[in-house]
């Protein structure tokens, strides 16, 4: 039976190198972690969440099991999850191996003597970046700058990992930080600030326990929990929590007319970044996904003047639309 490699990376941070059928079933998948993650029986491996291409691996349903396994692929990351049965953090671990490891990786890739699109230096070491040369220092920052989502000068096509670098592990890494960033943009995944756990909440009450390291924090701003001012409630701990400051806001006076008033602070609709009020427009611009909404109504700025025949110092609604938790994504859709 053909076989295909996986990179399985479990609640710590470390990977496992397995390989795996290209078909399998749901038992075969439990047994293949149960033996590449050294667990005691399928039970000690069905407590765990398994999660590829940011798509959920059900455990207990072989025909979802079926839907999903299609994503299960050659040189493929899955990630391992701690189940919590009692936020959003940068995985900062991936992160430092992508870096540490890419100026050995450059010195790998096969280098051509041309000129560099950056520096303009003339007959030096360059590496291909699809249509232009670019020499390994120049590669290396530019790569870092753009945090390895670069595309080509001049015909501006997105160059994936795979098409620069000659290590499967080292690609499958740099694919891992992606996904991961994905999974914990989920208000229901977040890593413990102090083992780095990589965890799921089964049923979203702010007081956890790390599956780890035992720590009891808020699973939502990752806090160290202090009884005497946290509550133990489904997706916030108070009023200081991340996602409960991001739904919340104070009233101003609207520029334009202060009889009306405009919330202060709003969470994107699309990306969920968080922006300030200018005292002037309604209209924001996001400054991570460009998306131009209204503050008052969320809608974006084109769907606001047609729905409301509104424009940027009228007002389209007397009252603010609230923002909820649902807004967020979640990994598991209760």
């Amino acid at each position: 039976m053909h076989q295909i490699q996986v990179f399985i990376r479990n609640i710590s941070g470390s990977t496992v190198v397995a390989q795996l059928p290209s078909t399998l079933s749901m038992e075969e998948f439990i047994e293949a972690m149960r033996k590449a993650l050294g667990f005691v029986d399928r039970n000690e491996t069905k407590s765990f969440r398994y999660v590829t291409s940011s798509k959920p691996l059900p455990m207990d349903n072989e025909r979802e099991f079926d839907k999903q396994k299609q994503y299960i692929t050659n040189n493929c990351n899955i990630f391992v999850l701690g189940r919590l049965l009692g936020g959003f953090t940068l995985p900062a671990m991936l992160e430092d191996i992508v870096k540490q490891e890419l100026a050995s990786e450059l010195d790998k890739v096969p280098a051509h003597s041309a000129d560099c699109a950056i520096c303009l230096e003339n007959d030096t070491d360059c590496l291909k970046a699809c249509c232009v040369r670019i020499c390994r220092e120049d590669f290396q920052r530019w790569l870092l700058e753009k945090r390895f989502k670069v595309s080509c000068m001049v015909c501006t096509k997105a160059i994936e990992p795979k098409h620069i670098f000659v290590t499967p592990a080292y690609v499958a890494t740099i694919q891992a930080f992606e996904e991961e960033k994905q999974i914990l943009q989920n208000i229901d995944c977040q890593r413990c600030l102090e083992c780095n756990a990589l965890m799921h909440n089964e049923t979203m009450h702010s007081l956890q326990t790390c599956v780890k390291c035992h720590r009891q924090f808020c699973f939502f701003c990752n806090r160290e929990w202090d009884a005497d001012k946290m509550l133990d409630r489904k997706n916030s701990c108070g009023k200081e929590c991340v996602y409960e400051t991001m739904i919340s806001f104070q009233l101003l006076p609207f520029h334009y007319n202060r009889d009306i008033k405009i919330p202060n602070v709003r969470t994107c609709p699309r990306c969920f970044n968080f922006g300030n009020y200018d005292n002037k427009c309604k209209y924001h611009s996001c400054s991570v996904c460009k998306l131009t909404f209204c503050f008052l109504c969320l809608e974006d700025e084109t769907e606001c003047k047609r729905k409301y025949n509104s424009r940027y110092d009228h007002v389209c609604v007397k009252t603010p639309v609230l923002q909820n938790y649902s807004m967020f994504p979640r990994l598991i859709e209760s």
